[in-house]
């Protein structure tokens, strides 16, 4: 590390493993900054690390095990601290197995080509302290593939999909014409920040056309992620996720149980989504791969449903044919 601009700039990390956690002070003083190609191999360590300093922790290391330089395939998840406010240019240049980074909403000023090559990045998850901005949009920017983000904040999450988005020349030979094909509505999903704050009423208008654009599989991440963590989740809205997993119970049902996803399957339980032919499909979807765990669920879910049915027949027909009292004279 060096001192910079009154606090410390982080310049290599050592390690033994592939999950990285920065400090947020060093020698009594603040962690700010992260420099550019820190975690890439592509550092030129003999110019880029002249008069470094180096401050060290033993605790966790593992017996037998030797510390190596942490960058390129090496890295998988990223810690960064709260007082973290700027990463450099290229930073996680060629961090092929990078695949989750953690910061908070003081980080604000991106190098650029900051994830050139970061192509298995999966998640962010973002502390909101400060307010509603973040650094979210410009890394967001970088990556065409799809990114799960958490934004935390004070007694709230709010758990969001951004699509990937692609696009390719196709060839019409008899025509001679190459025309562009686009994939995915990543590209729309990431114009939904204004000064770098997410409007989320604009995130939830997209929905109609992920559903033409994008895989099932992210489909129901992202209907399923806005209603457990409403944030900012208008009736409107709900109704709109609610309404595409009713129409496409089978599919969603089989999905979930071909997963093992038994949060998923409670979820609908707990939104009260089933209805009886999702159901019974998700049923012998469960039977044929012998789970018993799934199968169990499902069949006190069957059993639920149809005293719920019997209770309301029963209600129907009681309105239907009152008993009528006879009245009672006193003489």
């Amino acid at each position: 590390y060096r001192e910079k601009s009154g606090g410390i700039e982080i310049l290599r990390c050592f390690g033994i493993e592939g999950r990285v956690e920065i400090p947020g002070m060093i020698d009594g003083k603040l962690v700010i900054s992260a420099a550019p190609y820190a975690f890439s191999s592509h550092m030129d360590e003999k110019e880029d690390l002249k008069n470094a300093s180096l401050w060290e922790v033993s605790d966790g290391l593992e017996f037998g095990r030797e510390e190596h330089v942490l960058a390129g395939n090496d890295v998988e998840e990223i810690v960064f601290p709260y007082t973290l406010k700027e990463i450099g240019r290229y930073i996680f240049y060629g961090c092929g197995n990078l695949k989750k980074l953690e910061f908070s909403d003081s980080l604000m000023q991106i190098g650029c080509g900051a994830f050139t090559g970061c192509h298995a990045l999966e998640k962010l998850t973002v502390h909101m302290r400060q307010g509603k901005k973040s650094g979210v949009k410009e890394m967001l920017g970088e990556m065409w593939q799809r990114i799960d983000v958490n934004f935390l904040y004070e007694y709230e999450e709010a758990r969001l999909v951004f699509p990937e988005h692609y696009d390719e020349a196709v060839e019409n030979t008899p025509a001679r014409i190459l025309f562009t094909e686009y994939h995915g509505s990543g590209t729309n999903y990431r114009q939904c920040f204004y000064s770098k704050e997410l409007d989320f009423a604009e995130y939830d208008s997209l929905f109609d056309m992920a559903v033409v654009m994008d895989k099932l599989e992210v489909l129901v991440d992202m209907s399923f992620g806005r209603l457990r963590y409403p944030w900012q989740l208008s009736e409107k809205a709900k109704k709109q996720y609610e309404d595409y997993i009713r129409g496409n119970l089978k599919d969603i049902g089989e999905f979930l149980v071909e997963s093992g996803s038994l949060n998923g399957l409670e979820l609908l339980s707990r939104e009260k989504l089933w209805n009886r032919e999702g159901l019974e499909h998700s049923i012998d979807v469960a039977s044929g791969k012998k789970d018993m765990e799934i199968s169990a669920f499902l069949m006190n879910e069957r059993s639920r449903m149809l005293k719920e049915e019997q209770k309301v027949a029963g209600e129907t027909e009681n309105e239907r044919c009152p008993v009528k009292r006879r009245k009672k004279f006193q003489l």
